[in-house]
């Protein structure tokens, strides 16, 4: 992914990101910065100039210069590998030189602010390594510039060992150690220019630069070397490349679209928001790890949106995986029919499914496996989360009230699963995916609770997610999911699962509590739990999990009123952020609420960036892609 910028008389520079750049300390680092210099320059202010994205080319791209002097680039990253591709034409020759830019350029303990960009390890004590390397550079053949970050420790140890996980280290995966990311940048005929940098020969009137990009786990630096050099040739014809590329973006912009129409025909903001998110997240949703919902691959500058002064590799909320933000991009993708887009999050937490079964066990002797809400790349909690100080706490405590007794996330993604089979069809991922996640999430809550006299789960302790901490039975989230999960999986045909596991979700259905309704003279509505304190720590409605992500309540379902009356009734009304109430009033059938909702939601783009698809900061930093994936879902639910 690419943050692209003209600096007006400077040059053409970007970042460079990929969703697979963890450092020593689980942050998610830039690669580095790209920076274009032409001489003479044809940026000068006052001097034509345009910058256009060119959505259906997947391409950048810029003309600058008077007549007769024009200098034109075109800026793409190839659709078919990580490797980046600045052409340029000049009816003027120029001297062109293009240079790595990396402020990590020596070993940094992260301390205070920045390392809350470590999710995984902020407020770490004293005596806890926190550091990050440098990066090295090396001068490659032909002129061309490599550089590489490697992880010569990792903070999953420590992890571990502080969540009392230590006995089950071999069933967690460390994404960390020995992994090494980084970039090749070369161009033909260009010559070396110092340790970061390549220069033209002399004034040119084309030239192409390539920026081959590189994250994996190697034993050796020299193994990732060569496996960076194979990238970069498999790109090496940039004209080919360009052509596939527009292929690859024309075939996905024909799967599926919306446009909106103001009165006369013009196009409405709500396409451009809708148009440009999609595009944002067909970008980063094709990468190793899930997008993330904190800024994606797309941060800048953190003063840039009213942050702290530091580089651009920090970010609110850091490295780990939080579900009810991470869900949101995924969810959106389903009705596009951008399926690649979910793959990376079913890999996620199918990952780390052996360690969440180890733990459930270890912790609570319960079968199955939960998935805590703030997960690390590894699948434990955060250790802030967590509780650093352990003194007088069993290791089943977690210290974070916020999040301490919440389950539903693996319903959830089960939910999430279901919807894309349910798309797709696919038969495969169907017995060797779906079937598998589902048997272990419900596994948990059957192994987890007790019953009552009647046979009837008592799910507590639990939570209704971050807003009702106290007295809480039966929480709405969690029965409402159960009922929807185990009602998709009985529907199923009956070649397509074993007696034994029909037998398994009907009695976990029957033993399932009915979902909380309130009734009060001839009105009736959902509530958040069976019982609960009602002192609200949070601006969520867990009551309407009945609505959305579960689709219990809505038009042409029973019951719709129930749902209507609860909506009425919610109590935080937000159009921002995570806040999903634009598909809950689109799926309840509130029209004139659900266009209210979009209208608003299209106009969050952030005031201090170019890009209309800056969202936020909101809640969960910028580009907030909560935020942008609920302007997809509430568009889709009014049509759907």
């Amino acid at each position: 992914g690419l943050n692209l910028w003209v600096e007006e008389n400077g040059d053409l520079l970007f970042y460079v990101s990929r969703t697979d750049a963890w450092s020593e300390t689980c942050r998610l680092l830039k690669l580095g910065r790209i920076r274009l210099s032409l001489s003479p320059n044809p940026f000068i202010k006052g001097a034509p100039f345009r910058q256009e994205l060119k959505l259906g080319e997947g391409a950048i791209e810029i003309t600058a210069g008077a007549a007769g002097q024009v200098t034109k680039l075109k800026v793409f990253v190839d659709a078919n590998a990580p490797v980046v591709h600045v052409l340029g034409e000049c009816e003027q020759p120029l001297e062109v030189r293009a240079a790595l830019e990396t402020w990590r350029t020596s070993k940094k303990v992260l301390t205070g602010e920045e390392l809350s960009s470590s999710w995984t390890m902020r407020d770490a004590p004293a005596g806890i390594e926190t550091w990050e390397a440098a990066d090295r550079v090396t001068n490659a053949p032909g002129g061309a510039v490599m550089w590489y970050h490697r992880n010569e420790y990792s903070c999953v140890p420590v992890t571990l060992q502080h969540q009392g996980l230590d006995e089950c280290r071999e069933l967690a995966k460390d994404p960390l150690l020995h992994r090494t990311f980084g970039g090749l940048l070369s161009a033909p005929g260009f010559t070396g220019d110092g340790p970061h940098a390549l220069r033209s020969k002399g004034p040119v009137r084309r030239f192409a630069v390539q920026l081959a990009t590189h994250s994996a786990q190697t034993e050796t630096v020299a193994q990732w070397e060569e496996q960076i050099r194979h990238i970069a040739r498999s790109s090496a014809n940039p004209r080919k490349a360009a052509r596939a590329t527009a292929a690859w973006w024309g075939k996905f912009w024909n799967r599926s679209w919306i446009f909106i129409e103001e009165a006369g025909g013009a196009p409405s903001p709500i396409t451009r928001a809708y148009t440009l998110q999609r595009w944002m997240a067909a970008c980063a949703g094709r990468g190793n790890y899930p997008i993330k919902f904190n800024g994606s691959i797309f941060t800048v500058d953190p003063e840039l949106t009213g942050g702290p002064r530091l580089d651009a590799d920090w970010r609110k909320w850091g490295d780990c995986f939080w579900w009810q933000n991470s869900r949101f991009p995924a969810y959106a993708a389903l009705a596009c029919g951008d399926y690649e887009e979910c793959r990376a999050i079913f890999r996620l937490y199918r990952d780390a499914l052996p360690l969440c079964q180890a733990r459930a066990k270890l912790y609570y002797g319960a079968q199955g496996a939960y998935f805590p809400e703030t997960m690390t790349l590894f699948g434990t909690y955060g250790n802030g989360d967590y509780g650093w100080n352990r003194e007088g706490h069993k290791p089943n405590e977690v210290l974070c009230p916020w999040w301490c007794y919440a389950w539903q996330q693996g319903l959830e993604l089960v939910t999430l699963m279901q919807d894309y089979y349910d798309d797709t069809g696919d038969q495969r991922f169907l017995k060797d995916e779906l079937l598998p996640m589902a048997h272990e999430v419900l596994r948990y809550f059957d192994t987890r609770f007790a019953r009552d006299s009647e046979g009837k789960l008592v799910i507590s302790p639990t939570q209704a997610v971050e807003t009702y901490w106290y007295g809480v039975t039966n929480d709405m989230p969690s029965v409402a999911g159960l009922h929807s999960v185990l009602d998709r999986l009985l529907a199923l045909p009956p070649a397509q699962a074993s007696s034994a596991e029909r037998e398994f979700w009907l009695r976990l259905k029957a033993a399932t509590p009915p979902v909380p309704v309130r009734a009060q003279g001839s009105e009736h509505w959902l509530l958040p739990a069976e019982s609960f304190d009602p002192k609200r720590s949070n601006c969520e409605n867990p009551e309407l999990y009945a609505v959305w992500p579960f689709r219990l309540f809505g038009v042409g379902k029973a019951d719709l009123q129930a749902g209507v009356e609860a909506f009425q009734r919610r109590g935080e009304k937000s159009m921002q952020g995570w806040s999903y109430d634009g598909q809950c009033a689109a799926i309840l059938g509130l029209t004139e609420e659900a266009k209210r909702q979009i209208l608003y939601k299209v106009g969050n783009s952030n005031p201090n960036h170019r890009f209309p698809a800056m969202w936020g900061p909101n809640y969960d930093w910028l580009p907030d892609q909560d935020h942008g994936s609920n302007i997809m879902l509430t568009l889709q639910n009014m049509l759907l």
